[in-house]
């Protein structure tokens, strides 16, 4: 929940998505993980074996986060091999994080956001 005592700034911070996406990352924040729960599955579409894994971070202040990766299992030679990683705000009691919805095509692209939004 919410502490009393916050600063506005604080509030703010609490209502970006990055907040959170970098406390997942490991890096710290006004928030803790307290529970996270992680599904795998896969499959093959044309001959290629995909894989899918979903988490759902469960936060501190009550915030649900799930995070989705899939990946083909294709051999690549890219510095940065495509995949696909989208982040979606589950539940919010007590503020809207915002964006709600957040996607990438490659790891390079979520981290050079995480760069940009939380230097």
């Amino acid at each position: 929940m919410i502490e009393a005592g916050l600063e506005i700034d604080d509030i703010h911070v609490l209502a970006r998505l990055e907040t959170y996406v970098g406390v997942i990352h490991g890096r710290p924040g006004p928030v803790t993980v307290v529970e996270q729960v992680t599904t795998e599955h896969g499959w093959v579409d044309q001959g290629v074996t995909v894989q899918q894994m979903r988490t759902v971070y469960r936060f501190s202040n009550g915030v649900a986060i799930r995070k989705q990766v899939e990946q083909d299992l294709a051999p690549s030679e890219l510095a940065c091999a495509e995949c696909w990683i989208t982040y979606d705000v589950m539940a919010s009691p007590l503020l809207p994080v915002r964006p709600a919805r957040k996607r990438f095509e490659n790891a390079c692209r979520e981290a050079f956001w995480m760069k940009y939004h939380l230097a």
